[in-house]
């Protein structure tokens, strides 16, 4: 009985933290930030507020405030405003925070919460100032603004996500499948030099060492300061731990068909059997397992950019 106990109080303990995890790795996932162009951007913001200006006509409802009944134009030009600071302005006065290559989920919520709150004031303020009586309550304008703002706000932020995400997704696609074509290429150029003997010694900070046939290497994982090279030799996989971080492998490898992609991975182009892509980015599935590696977002386009190079180096030489 107490056996018992213990083992669904483990299973409680690791789904509770697991779900932290969970929620953790969602909200970090990277996101496109909107179109990640000024000029596609632009067009994006101007067909935001043209949408919610005609959403506004097109699903007009009396209001309690009958001033409020012809201020759709209103609206639709203080979203056009503030999308344009926020999403054309704002990126250069914080350049860091807004990172297109770091933009996430949890980035993008906040952004969209900022377009909201900015609509709210503006909507509030223009409306009190010019076109509500003098008599009535900052408190009774400010309650309206902000239900319309919420109201009809989720709509066009709804649609936004969605598209942004497909689009996402399609060019991950794309460029994996490209990506794919590129590694075909290089796997049958030279395949017999490339599969010839290259002994290579690895050195750990200890007296340890390695040494493997280098085109045999599949990929290294790192754990802070220790490292699991992982090799196959006569088809039988092998691994082996050594105490060395991955940028010293990495200075000890120097070599063309090594590729960083992570900041835990190191992998050999020639073990990659092919390239996924999805809203998370990419992952390299290693020849002849199950195994993946994932692709960091800032060492996404560094890595298509490195198999096609090196496919276009082997192809002149």
């Amino acid at each position: 009985m107490n056996g018992s106990n213990a083992v669904d109080s483990r299973v409680l303990t690791t789904d509770v933290g697991e779900r932290p995890n969970r929620l953790k790795d969602l909200l970090n996932a990277p996101f496109p930030f909107y179109l990640n162009d000024d000029r596609k951007n632009a067009v994006l913001v101007v067909a935001i507020s043209g949408f919610v200006t005609l959403f506004l006509y097109l699903f007009k409802t009396e209001s309690e405030l009958p001033f409020a009944n012809e201020l759709e134009w209103l609206h639709g030009s203080i979203t056009l405003a503030v999308l344009s600071f926020n999403i054309l302005v704002l990126p250069r006065l914080l350049p860091a925070w807004m990172d297109p290559v770091a933009w996430n989920v949890w980035k993008y919520i906040v952004l969209n919460l900022v377009h909201l709150l900015l609509i709210w004031i503006l909507a509030t303020i223009i409306e009190k100032i010019f076109f509500c009586p003098a008599e009535m309550a900052w408190t009774t304008i400010a309650v309206h603004a902000s239900k319309q703002v919420l109201i009809k706000g989720i709509i066009p932020i709804t649609l936004t996500t969605l598209f942004l995400r497909a689009r996402l997704l399609q060019q991950n696609l794309e460029e994996a499948i490209r990506t794919n074509q590129e590694l075909q290429k290089i796997q049958s150029l030279k395949r017999e030099s490339v599969r010839g003997a290259n002994p290579i010694t690895l050195y750990s900070d200890t007296s340890e060492s390695l040494t493997l046939n280098l085109p045999d290497l599949l990929y290294i994982e790192a754990d802070d300061n220790y490292a699991t090279v992982v090799w196959r030799e006569q088809e039988v996989l092998q691994k082996k731990l050594l105490r060395v971080n991955l940028k010293n492998l990495e200075s000890q490898l120097n070599n063309s068909f090594m590729l960083r992609c992570h900041r835990s991975y190191i992998v050999n182009i020639n073990a990659i059997g092919a390239i996924s892509g999805n809203t998370n980015g990419y992952k390299l599935k290693i020849n002849g397992s199950d195994f993946s590696i994932p692709v960091s977002r800032p060492k996404g386009r560094e890595v298509m950019e490195k198999i096609s190079q090196l496919r276009n180096m082997m192809e002149l030489s």
